[in-house]
């Protein structure tokens, strides 16, 4: 009977949990984008017009990529990958410090603060590359992927990555306020080193060895092996992406904890 008891409360209270994210996603979509006008629509429309205008920007700068890569096919494949770890830190960043007052209602806790503006800004990046990409094979800019199994796979590394990102930066800045006031430094910072702009294969093997330490250019090479096929090399090493992806998590959970123990004592 205790056990029956105990498994009803577990299920009980992942429902209501699940129910109150899904309620703090809608209510920070409406804050966001408004109930006019193009309303939700803009978490599609505003990300696709950066993709848009960086690859038009792109278009007229010889990157001199190899293997017949346009800039414009390269950024159209690489530049939704850094939406979810840049626009998530974005977001994710001082969100409970914002939202303190919502911790006032008994079912909300801390993390579905942070859960739920994660999974708005993933469901906003999937949405666009789900989007744009038909249309970029309509129109001549990229081809059909070369194995749409693998370049899933390495999406949703990249998607793992970013979760565990998000959830460090998110909670050392609840415990640093120097952390939140340069964390959009960080991200800046970080664009040199997460394949967007620059592919592995260009990188001379000395210094390449050293980039393939970090998982995202891991994660980021996995899924345009998916997507150029044996068209061009790729560099990755999964079981130790697959490692650090983990203790990321592990860590990101772990400061995400002592950050929320600070909220709730203070």
């Amino acid at each position: 009977m205790p056990a029956s008891a105990s498994k009803e409360t577990f299920w009980f209270q992942l429902r209501l949990q699940l129910r109150v994210i899904w309620a703090l996603m809608l209510r920070e979509s409406i804050t966001r984008f408004g109930r006019e006008g193009l309303g939700m629509l803009w978490m599609i429309a505003e990300p696709a017009l950066f993709v848009l205008g960086v690859m038009f920007i792109f278009s007229f700068i010889d990157a001199g990529y190899p293997y017949g890569i346009s800039p414009a096919e390269y950024l159209a494949v690489s530049y939704p990958t850094l939406l979810f770890w840049r626009n998530g830190t974005g977001r994710v960043v001082g969100a409970i410090k914002i939202n303190r007052s919502l911790l006032h209602h008994q079912p909300i806790r801390p993390m579905d603060i942070i859960y739920s503006r994660i999974l708005l800004e993933f469901s906003s990046g999937v949405a666009v590359f789900l989007f744009l990409f038909p249309f970029f094979i309509v129109f001549g800019i990229c081809h059909v992927p070369g194995n749409i199994l693998t370049m899933s796979l390495g999406y949703l590394l990249i998607i793992w990555f970013s979760f565990g990102f998000v959830l460090i930066m998110a909670g050392l800045a609840e415990l640093n306020e120097s952390i939140e006031k340069t964390s959009h430094i960080i991200l800046y910072l970080m664009l040199p080193f997460s394949g967007v702009f620059i592919p592995t294969f260009t990188v001379p093997a000395i210094y390449r060895s050293y980039l393939l330490y970090f998982p995202l250019i891991d994660a980021v090479d996995y899924f345009h092996h998916g997507y150029f096929g044996d068209r061009v090399p790729s560099y990755y090493n999964m079981n130790y992406t697959l490692f650090m992806l983990t203790g990321m998590t592990l860590i990101g959970l772990a400061i995400s904890g002592l950050a929320i123990k600070r909220v709730k004592n203070s």
